[in-house]
């Protein structure tokens, strides 16, 4: 409980942005959230409350989640962009954890 009201506290998600942004379904929205998340002070304590609490859905942390799997982008529809295809789109949880942890 005392993890969760830090979050509420120093997150930037509770000053900057709209709770729909974090929980838009437009791959443009996720986009601007985490880039929100990029700066904020309780990132990784983010991102391990969404892991060890099993979040379905929104961005936590930086990483969206979405039907409760970690991605680190979401794109839209069609082909992705050519600069863009190189990217990992769905990341890895246990990876995301040992980085949670040595944070």
């Amino acid at each position: 409980m005392h993890r969760l009201r830090e979050l509420q506290n120093e997150g930037l998600c509770t000053v900057e942005g709209s709770h729909e942004l974090f929980f838009s379904e437009r791959p443009s929205d996720l986009a601007q959230a985490q880039a929100i998340c990029g700066r904020c002070p309780v990132k990784a304590l983010c991102l391990q409350f969404a892991l060890q609490s099993g979040a379905e859905w929104g961005v936590w942390g930086g990483m969206i989640f979405w039907d409760g799997r970690a991605y680190h982008r979401r794109r839209g529809r069609g082909r992705p962009r050519l600069q863009d295809q190189h990217l990992p789109v769905e990341a890895d949880i246990g990876e995301l954890m040992e980085l949670v942890k040595s944070a």
